[in-house]
């Protein structure tokens, strides 16, 4: 089943950093083979000139309709999930999660609702800490360990690939939407200033990512809210009665 029949998903190419011609118009020449034609484009090296063009043989409207952007946040803020791709394992160690195998992704893919970006980094060095901290999910290619890095288009492909052979699980349970999610974490980071904590923001990291890995169904998502919000009203409370308030 090709990504583009999946009902009520709409997969998105973000590429972040590319580095040579060629690969932005193979990457594009890939997408159209499995019916993508959305390209978002972060902060590229090179131009988007001839050799794009060429390369992208008969997907020259995906290059032509790519879309740029200065960051990989403004790139996908208005996706349901990012879902970033990386051959340097070490290097999300201080982003609080590992990064998954592809085909562990696959299994729960069909989960996730909405716009989904999949998210590629340099040729050079992929995605930095600070772009795999903006992505929901972290995954890597299973790839020999002796030459574990892909070409940009290859990884691109093998996704794409990967993601249209899955079994797609149909379920009416609707998920939460990516401003709901942004909602929820708003709520959570509100509490934490609340207390003196040695380091709030790899708290909100932590929990961002558990969120973004759960996909928390709409019910699931209005319970943590709840509970939340109780914590929040037993809070202020207290802090009333301290201030000596009647």
């Amino acid at each position: 089943m090709l990504l583009k029949d999946v009902e009520n998903v709409e997969q998105i190419i973000v590429l972040v950093g590319t580095e040579y011609e060629f690969n932005l118009g193979m990457s594009a020449r890939v997408m159209k083979n499995f019916g993508l034609k959305k390209l978002r484009i972060v902060e590229p090296y090179c131009g988007m000139g001839p050799d794009a063009i060429m390369y992208s043989k008969h997907a020259k409207e995906v290059i032509k309709g790519a879309e740029f952007y200065p960051n990989l946040r403004e790139a996908v803020e208005d996706c349901d999930a990012s879902v970033g791709f990386t051959g340097v394992l070490k290097r999300n160690r201080g982003t609080i999660r590992a990064a998954v195998p592809l085909r562990k992704f696959v299994e729960r893919a069909d989960e996730y609702k909405g716009k989904v970006a999949l998210v590629f980094g340099r040729e050079g060095i992929g995605l930095n800490v600070k772009e795999i901290k903006e992505c929901d999910y972290l995954v890597h290619i299973e790839t020999d360990s002796e030459y574990s890095i892909l070409n940009l288009s290859h990884a691109v492909a093998v996704v794409l690939y990967a993601l249209s052979t899955r079994k797609v699980k149909r379920t009416r349970e609707k998920r939460l939407s990516g401003k709901e999610k942004e909602v929820l974490i708003q709520m959570f980071k509100s509490l934490l200033g609340r207390y003196k904590l040695r380091n709030p923001e790899r708290c909100e990291v932590a929990f961002r990512r558990v969120i973004g890995r759960a996909n928390p169904t709409e019910k699931e998502g209005r319970s943590i809210m709840n509970v939340l919000r109780v914590v929040r009203e037993e809070l202020e409370g207290r802090e009333h009665e301290e201030d000596g308030a009647p």
